[in-house]
């Protein structure tokens, strides 16, 4: 019993210190880190911190360089532009198909989500803006509830969100709440049952993130 608790907790120490070092990723805060600094800023132990790394490194989102740090990887222009055709594909799919099914309920749900949204961008709260922005795209998802198609959306958008794209949104205010008014435009086409101009909407709104 003791030995199986020794592993759930071994187990639940790595994977916060896997989205604990990705959300720093993401947020674009740095672009080079270290093991030892991971150590002192996340307060946790080596082993967690190291088997994280190594997972990250395998998906591709950093290089572990020996003796000389870690680097957090970026995107080339085609890989981007391929994860958002990918993106579009998936996402416009399942808005034709959410149609007869959303309710009054996910209605309200999704301009609760665009008015969080709203308030992350005006208390500058840049994490807990993109982290609302994706929650609007995987709620849409979610109504269909399509799990491979979650799954795809998840991985895509992450490693979207690489170092460079994160300081990018960070200078650009002015694009943050140009997108809470495009989600916006999207759900009003929904609630007019006007599917085609919404998936238009959402295909336009993609393809913006294209390099």
């Amino acid at each position: 019993m003791e030995k199986l608790f020794q592993q759930k907790t071994k187990e639940l120490l790595k994977d916060q210190a896997y989205r604990k070092i990705k959300e720093k990723m993401i947020k674009g805060e740095e672009e080079f880190t270290s093991e030892n600094n991971l150590v002192l800023e996340l307060n946790m132990s080596r082993t967690p911190i190291r088997e994280a790394l190594n997972r990250l490194q395998h998906e591709g989102f950093l290089k572990i360089l020996p003796n000389r740090g870690i680097v957090f990887t970026e995107l080339s222009s085609e890989e981007r532009n391929e994860l958002i055709d990918m993106r579009i594909a998936i996402e416009t799919y399942s808005l034709w198909q959410a149609a007869t099914r959303i309710k009054d309920t996910d209605i309200e749900e999704l301009y609760h989500i665009i008015d969080m949204q709203e308030k992350a961008y005006l208390s500058g709260d840049f994490g807990d803006l993109v982290e609302k922005d994706a929650l609007f795209h995987y709620y849409l998802l979610e109504i269909v509830g399509n799990t491979q198609f979650i799954k795809m959306y998840s991985q895509a958008r992450e490693r979207q969100f690489t170092v460079r794209a994160g300081k990018w949104l960070k200078n650009k205010p002015d694009v943050l709440q140009h997108f809470i008014e495009e989600h916006r435009t999207i759900l009003n086409a929904i609630v007019q049952k006007d599917i085609s101009s919404a998936v238009q909407y959402l295909t336009e709104h993609l393809e913006k993130g294209k390099l």
